[in-house]
Order: structure tokens, then sequence, then C-alpha cells
């Protein structure tokens, strides 16, 4: 599975990097048809405190799954976004094998 990490009105961080990584390559072993992930690190400008955003765009067969959060910190947002993908693979697993 290839990566790609993008960081948007964010500071670039390799322990970010590493952990989303080290959490997609786990669910890439689980579900083997992962082609591509694509990364987004985003700060935003909201009255609330969850200015952290963590957007993840998986290549899959079918349509793309995706899935952000808006967290207090990026490592939550990880979190929560990494939930919500397992989430959707699991869905995905159930209609390709009922076909």
């Amino acid at each position: 599975m290839n990566i790609e990490i993008q960081f948007i009105h964010a500071v670039q961080n390799d322990t970010l990097e590493s952990q989303v990584t080290t959490k997609l390559e786990a669910l890439s072993k689980r579900y083997d048809w992962i082609t591509n992930a694509a990364v987004f690190f985003k700060t935003e400008k909201h009255p609330n405190e969850e200015n952290y955003v963590c957007e993840i765009r998986l290549s899959v067969p079918g349509p793309q799954i995706f899935a952000s959060s808006n967290e207090v910190n990026f490592n939550k947002a990880i979190n929560t976004t990494i939930q919500q993908i397992s989430v959707q693979l699991e869905k995905q697993k159930a209609k390709m094998l009922a076909h």
C-alpha cells in the first residue's frame, strides 16, 4: 500500500507521520485489498477548541473510503479517523463477501 501524507496549514511532524503510517499498515494487513492511502493534516480556525483535522482517503475496489475528524489535537484526530475508516472497511468487506 502506498501512503501519501500532507500537512496543510500545519507544521510537518515525523511522530504524527509514523503514528498514522503504523495504524494504516495494520489496516492494510487486515484488509489486503487497500491499494493507496492519502492522509491530510490540517489546522483550522474554529470558535471551539477542535482545530486539528485529520482526513484519510483510501483507494479500494469500488468507491473510495473517506473519513475526517476535528479534535483538540492531532493524536485524537488520528484515532477517531482510523476508527471511522475501520467501520467503513468492515462494511465494504461484508459487501464483497456477499457478492
